[in-house]
């Protein structure tokens, strides 16, 4: 899935959170915790860690 896309999708999911996405590619999140990552994987890395109903909203929006 373009990385692009994917950031649509996660500023929906987690409206609460400010999740962005440089011009360098580095992913920029900030809520309850400012996370920089060098990728998408890191930035879900983060978010199922902090948030503990993060896979359930991912599942649920995917319906």
């Amino acid at each position: 899935m373009n990385e692009r896309v994917l950031l649509l999708f996660l500023r929906r999911i987690f409206p609460e959170w400010s999740i962005l996405l440089d011009q360098d590619g580095t992913w920029q999140v900030s809520g309850h915790v400012r996370v920089s990552a060098s990728s998408i994987d890191g930035v879900l890395d983060v978010l199922a860690v902090v948030e503990p109903e993060a896979e359930d909203r991912v599942r649920r929006f995917f319906r």
